[in-house]
């Protein structure tokens, strides 16, 4: 392999899928693939890794005849675009939309119960954050709301955490220093408009978020600090 950079060969491989001397960017692209794959127990079971990577190439990549998405395309020729974000990111969301498929395939449509009730309180003037969660709940939520987890822990840096344990518990001995109403209040209010913009990046559903917050927020995050 010369000194290209391994995405200089995805990009080759993109632009000239049929072309043989492109094969090193058409491996590395399978390999990035694999290991995201990986992370997927659920699909891991029904399915292989080479058909789902082909399904991935032709819905996503490309289109009919192996021409490029019209999309990608422009991506990599606007030079000011992070194509290799992009491309992890599309195949995160192919993946998960795979995940979704299975679930409705092989799971009944039985729903666990749940009984929780909204609960929204004011103290002192000042409003709870308490989020609940529908009386039934399907696979996919729980599915959905592990993954919010998985992605909370690995990406929030400590202060963020911890400022959310602070927003559904309403106790400010979570935060790693004393601090004023005035500066609690202050960060959540800058946390609620980051939770805001990632929920709606990453496509979750609000009842994905309640169930979180409901059954692993404190037992996988918050639990830490105490």
């Amino acid at each position: 392999m010369s000194n290209k950079d391994s995405f200089s060969y995805i990009i080759d491989f993109l632009l000239d899928p049929h072309n043989k001397n492109n094969k090193t960017g058409f491996e590395i692209l399978f390999k990035i693939f694999l290991k995201e794959f990986n992370k997927y127990d659920l699909i891991k079971k029904y399915e292989q890794v080479e058909d789902i990577f082909n399904d991935f190439l032709v819905r996503v990549l490309f289109k009919q005849n192996f021409s490029l998405n019209p999309t990608i395309k422009e991506k990599i020729e606007d030079k000011s675009s992070n194509i290799v974000s992009y491309i992890y990111q599309a195949i995160h969301n192919f993946l998960r939309t795979k995940q979704r498929e299975i679930l409705n395939k092989y799971y009944t449509e039985e729903h666990q119960e749940r009984h929780e009730s909204v609960v929204k309180e004011n103290e002192e003037g000042r409003e709870r954050e308490v989020i609940g969660v529908n009386e039934k709940i399907s696979p996919i939520v729980i599915i959905e709301a592990k993954e919010i987890s998985e992605i909370i822990q690995n990406e929030f840096s400590e202060s963020e955490k911890r400022t959310l344990c602070y927003m559904f518990f309403d106790d400010k001995s979570f935060f790693e220093k004393k601090l004023s109403d005035d500066a609690a209040y202050k960060r959540k209010s800058r946390l609620k408009n980051f939770l805001t913009k990632f929920v709606a990046e990453k496509g979750f559903s609000l009842e994905g978020f309640s169930y979180f917050v409901q059954e692993y927020l404190m037992s996988e995050i918050c639990k830490k600090f105490r």
